[in-house]
């Protein structure tokens, strides 16, 4: 029996994102065999920063540190925190793991891998997006254009948010928006970001320390032992950036397929068109909005479901301006949903959606449609066609083109058919148990040779 450590920025109950699911449902499974632990970040601005709570979350014993970033004094704060590696350090010695699997640490410290390293205990990070070679995570620019740029030069403007920290920035912050309306709020952080702008009267500062960020995360990276990669894609964006190519495997994630059997959809006379997953724009939401307004047949109807995540600048106003756009009485925002009953969900759904701008890397939201034998429209970005064979299990579109995915729905719409040959084609993803048996192979063979 192993002891595992697994290592997440957020988790359950808080949270019901990508990752989120997969390292619960990851642990979950290894737990059958093995004693699997979990750190992760919460974000309570009732409890004192960098507080541990320990406790118990269906059989999985966790550690939960809070970080609101009330203590955040720098740009640097965001990815190497000195609390945060103290703290970890110590539930390393409590535990004493033989291996950590990584599965984000955006909230968190990279500088927790020199922790790791010290005490001589391999470590496995899975790739979920661009985080340790974005600090945006999802190379987007703010004008919402892919980023191809691997040199840092235009990333300022985008992470000047970040570049603006200082000193109890968060704590003022925090005060600010609980007595002011949101637009003065909204005034003065415009005005801050813009002096801090101005006061670094040499971008090379700004930049300079972008680049450090580059430097130092690609530096810890290279004492991982071995990366997971859920696409093709992702891996080589990774080995452009300097990890070596044999370090990188290429695995799907594994799904609970017990939880989809006696599957049945709920019969409808109208056509579901859903959209499932954070509201942010990167997802592309305004994309399908501007697609199915031109839509004029009553039979066919848009949901969209998820909650409205924080976004920074100007973005931060997204939500307000994607419900603004309707133009279609039947496009509906049906708010955040818990994925423990994501299946209630595809019960009442015919296509699902995924409009996204930015190159995503393996959506857990197409494998689940496919675990309900959902056909999917999606953008022919990132990792996605790696999923989806365009016209056999599903159908792509040019990414940001509403007009394409406007042709798309017309399609379906004079073609009903369509979606039953896509059903036909569609295989199932891989069960948990499956890649639970990968993963716990790479840990014995990273123990193997520590030996």
């Amino acid at each position: 029996m192993m002891k595992i450590l697994q290592v997440s920025h957020s988790f359950l109950p808080f949270n019901f994102a990508g990752v989120e699911v997969y390292t619960y449902n990851l642990s979950k499974e290894l737990s059958k065999k093995h004693k699997v632990y979990l750190f992760y970040r919460i974000n309570d601005l009732q409890a004192k920063e960098y507080a541990i709570f320990h406790s118990n979350l269906n059989g999985l014993e966790y550690y939960a540190i809070n970080n609101t970033f009330r203590k955040y004094e720098s740009f640097e704060s965001t990815y190497r925190n000195r609390n945060v590696d103290e703290k970890f350090s110590y539930i390393l010695e409590v535990i004493k793991p033989d291996v950590v699997h990584i599965q984000h640490l955006l909230y968190l410290s990279v500088s927790i891998i020199e922790e790791i390293k010290r005490k001589k205990i391999p470590i496995i990070f899975t790739l979920h997006d661009y985080w340790p070679i974005c600090p945006q995570g999802q190379l987007l620019k703010n004008d919402y254009v892919i980023c191809e740029n691997d040199n840092c030069s235009e990333c300022i403007d985008c992470v000047l948010h970040q570049l603006s920290i200082r000193k109890n920035v968060f704590k003022y912050y925090y005060i600010i928006k609980s007595i002011l309306p949101d637009f003065l709020l909204r005034f003065i952080m415009n005005n801050y970001f813009s002096l801090i702008k101005n006061l670094s009267l040499d971008e090379k500062v700004l930049l300079k320390k972008i680049e450090e960020r580059k430097r130092y995360i690609n530096e810890v990276l290279s004492t991982v032992d071995i990366f997971v990669s859920p696409s093709k894609f992702l891996k080589d964006k990774f080995v452009r950036v300097g990890i070596p190519q044999d370090k990188i495997i290429v695995n799907k994630f594994g799904f609970n397929l017990n939880e989809f059997k006696n599957f049945k959809k709920v019969p409808s006379e109208k056509i579901r068109f859903a959209f499932i997953g954070s509201i942010l724009p990167a997802k592309g939401i305004h994309i399908l909005i501007e697609a199915f307004n031109k839509i004029k047949d009553e039979s066919l109807e848009l949901k969209i479901y998820g909650n409205f995540s924080s976004y920074k600048g100007f973005l931060r106003d997204y939500f307000k301006y994607i419900k603004k756009i309707v133009r279609n009485k039947n496009i509906k925002f049906m708010g955040g949903f818990d994925n423990r009953y994501i299946l209630d969900i595809f019960k009442e759904i015919d296509i699902l959606v995924l409009p996204s701008i930015w190159p995503e890397n393996s959506p857990l939201v197409i494998q689940e449609a496919f675990a309900t034998k959902t056909p999917v429209i999606a953008s022919n970005i990132g990792g996605i066609p790696e999923l989806i064979d365009d016209r056999v299990n599903g159908l792509l579109f040019k990414a940001g083109d509403s007009d394409a995915l406007y042709t798309i729905i017309e399609l379906i719409k004079n073609n009903t058919s369509i979606l039953d040959e896509l059903r036909k084609n569609i295989s199932l993803p891989k069960d948990i148990k499956t890649n639970a048996l990968e993963i716990e192979n790479l840990y014995k063979s990273l123990l193997n040779n520590e030996s």
